[in-house]
């Protein structure tokens, strides 16, 4: 008898986690979301950090309600078409990239939603048709650069009032390299300056770069916002103080390294306002239907170190411009 029960026990105990088991099988997996990041988790930790941290606080925890896989491209740009590939062979929920990673996306899928933490227009790189209403499968963060190439160069010249030439360092194979190009020179021109437009189509270009600025006797010299120099910004600083050149960041990365100014938006900003377009995507909401957004907000930081190591007074009326101050 005691058998019998035993049995019947161990049948309906069975039978009670059968159901609980099939439930379990059948419940949806935790969506997957991709970030590939241009650096790598040494040079863009505090990003990374930053997309994690909004995540968190819009109700996701990682392993239980979604599943982050962050890719580190580190500068391999040669090797971004195949990487790309495999992330979109993966099938993830929602891809997030920036810089040379949107183009790689943009060839790879036109189904997967694909949320740009960074670019500079993404109209005028094809990635949408218009701001408001993108119309495929990207939306995300953008800036349109006028106003920053302006402020850029009308600190630096603040600065340095008795300079005549200013360079713009800058990736030629960017879509918007003519539009950023005529930008510039319109800032620079406003003020009566040369433009000198130097070359760096990747980050071994960089070191030759600097030395024509030098031979074109650039005076000050503003860096564009771009992963080519945003992957390595201790290298950039370095040349720029090696070549005892003033330059001005648009990423606020390059002044924790020793840069002389930052003037721009938080690249920290960037990254965690892609995850709140993560968090729409993942409630339902179509990127054909999310507007792009741009900050709205600058921040200056100036590096009062970098400054005196360059022999540079810096003005009254800049440093009371400035959000942050490094002495």
């Amino acid at each position: 008898m005691n058998h019998r029960r035993s049995l019947i026990g161990a049948l309906g105990a069975v039978a009670l986690q059968a159901p609980f088991a099939a439930m379990a099988q059948n419940a949806p997996a935790a969506p997957r979301v991709v970030l590939l990041i241009a650096g790598s988790l040494r040079t863009q930790s505090d990003r990374v950090d930053a997309f994690r941290k909004r995540l968190r606080e819009l109700g996701y925890t990682e392993g239980k309600n979604l599943i982050l896989e962050v890719r580190e491209l580190d500068g391999r740009v040669d090797q971004l078409p195949a990487i790309m590939r495999e992330i979109v062979q993966s099938n993830p929920a929602v891809i997030v990239t920036h810089g040379a990673g949107n183009q790689a996306a943009r060839a790879a899928t036109s189904t997967i939603p694909v949320v740009i933490a960074f670019t500079g227009n993404a109209v005028v790189e094809g990635l949408a048709v218009s701001l408001a209403r993108p119309g495929g499968n990207f939306t995300g963060n953008t800036v349109i650069q006028s106003i920053a190439f302006e402020k850029n160069v009308e600190i630096l010249h603040e600065i340095i009032p008795k300079a005549a030439r200013v360079g713009l360092l800058t990736n030629p194979q960017r879509k918007t390299h003519e539009a950023n190009k005529k930008l510039f020179e319109a800032a620079a021109a406003s003020r009566r300056l040369k433009a000198v437009i130097l070359h760096a189509a990747g980050t071994q270009d960089i070191p030759k770069a600097f030395e024509q600025a030098v031979a074109q006797r650039v005076d000050m010299l503003v860096v564009a916002n771009q992963d080519t120099f945003t992957n390595d910004p201790k290298l950039v600083v370095d040349l720029a103080a090696r070549h005892r050149l003033p330059t001005i960041y648009s990423g606020d990365s390059f002044v924790a390294h020793g840069g002389l100014v930052f003037y721009g938006f938080s690249g920290a900003w960037f990254f965690a306002n892609a995850a709140v377009f993560v968090d729409r995507i993942l409630k339902g909401r179509k990127p054909a239907e999310l507007p792009f957004e741009q900050p709205t907000t600058f921040e200056m930081v100036i590096n009062m170190k970098a400054a005196k190591a360059l022999g540079l007074t810096i003005p009254p009326s800049v440093l009371v411009r400035a959000d942050r101050v490094i002495e």
